[in-house]
């Protein structure tokens, strides 16, 4: 029996198999069901900046003024007091979990007051901390650069508050992931999940009004990560996690072959039930046993670029044959 547990930013997994941030972690019942089918960790669902700030307000009767709009909707929504619901949410898990890590997750924009939540995320007892950053450019005028520094100012922010380690989950739309993955390990960052799979925006032309694209990914959507995975693992001072179409034990495979510490899943939890987690993980561990990988700390990235000493001519080899039709 191959040897299939790990460790991801220093806390003990029993498995690389870690569920994403989703509806489906934001209900304790499904946390325990997650723990009992043999989750290597857990992610809660994502908390809005905006639910933070509109919180913060109401505490400290100092109501944040610099996104009103942000505000108003939220008070619509009556989901101001979420941020007071995610630390119950974090106390509950914790409580259930055993000794599956429970990762806190917050989807954030800037680097204003809500970075002082992270300290009383620690102490409700979450193991780590992800931030879901999802910026996007505003107007042409704005440089890649700019949307960087804003990526680097919260992490460094948030990390000089809370001393639990921190990922970054990361859109695939930067010119060099490389170098911002790099930044981002020097401003305090443990980890990099890559990629964030963003809102699909689509419309419908019967009514003529703005709707989302599909929500879930398919088994078609793993090799953007593969690839940059394959090209960073070695290369850059943190962790490496795959995410978006990890739909099956050959594909997270893959994902530890290119360099990943974990893979995370969530798609496919929706589209086949929690249960399939138990199954992908069965199959996951005789996958190591057919080809006769004892452990797979020591098969991680033994297919990256750097394990295959190639550099930039490893992937144009390949771009090249199948061009050519050198590819079966």
């Amino acid at each position: 029996m191959a040897i299939i547990n790990t460790t991801y930013m220093g806390l003990p997994l029993r498995n690389p198999f870690i569920v994403a941030a989703s509806g489906i972690t934001n209900a304790p019942e499904n946390i325990q069901k997650l723990v009992s089918l043999g989750a290597g960790a857990i992610v809660l669902k994502s908390l809005f900046e905006e639910q933070i700030r509109s919180y913060l307000a109401s505490v400290q009767q100092d109501l944040d003024m610099a996104h009103p709009e942000a505000e108003a909707f939220l008070e619509n929504l009556g989901i101001e007091a979420g941020a007071s619901e995610y630390l119950q949410l974090i106390r509950r898990a914790v409580a259930s979990a055993g000794d599956v890590p429970i990762i806190a997750s917050i989807n954030c924009i800037s680097s204003s007051r809500w970075v002082d939540f992270a300290e009383q995320i620690e102490q409700a007892g979450a193991r780590a901390l992800e931030l879901n950053i999802a910026l996007w450019p505003r107007s042409p005028q704005e440089q890649g650069r700019d949307l960087e520094e804003q990526v680097l100012a919260i992490v460094r922010q948030v990390s000089v508050r809370t001393k639990l380690p921190i990922a970054v989950k990361l859109g695939p739309y930067y010119t060099n992931p490389g170098n911002l993955i790099e930044r981002l390990a020097g401003a305090g960052a443990r980890s990099v999940v890559l990629f964030n799979r963003f809102y699909r925006f689509d419309f419908k032309l019967d009514s003529m009004t703005v709707i989302p694209g599909p929500t879930l990914s398919s088994p078609q959507d793993y090799y953007e990560s593969l690839r940059w995975i394959a090209n960073l693992y070695g290369k850059v001072d943190c962790e490496l996690v795959a995410a978006t179409g990890i739909h099956s034990a050959e594909t997270a495979l893959k994902m530890i072959a290119a360099g990943a510490t974990a893979v995370q899943v969530c798609s496919l939890l929706y589209q086949k039930g929690l249960g399939v987690l138990e199954r992908l993980i069965e199959e996951f561990s005789a996958h190591l046993d057919r080809r006769n990988i004892e452990d797979i700390n020591a098969f991680r990235g033994c297919l990256s670029y750097m394990a295959n000493n190639r550099e930039a001519s490893y992937e144009r080899l390949q771009y090249i044959r199948a061009l050519t039709g050198g590819l079966e």
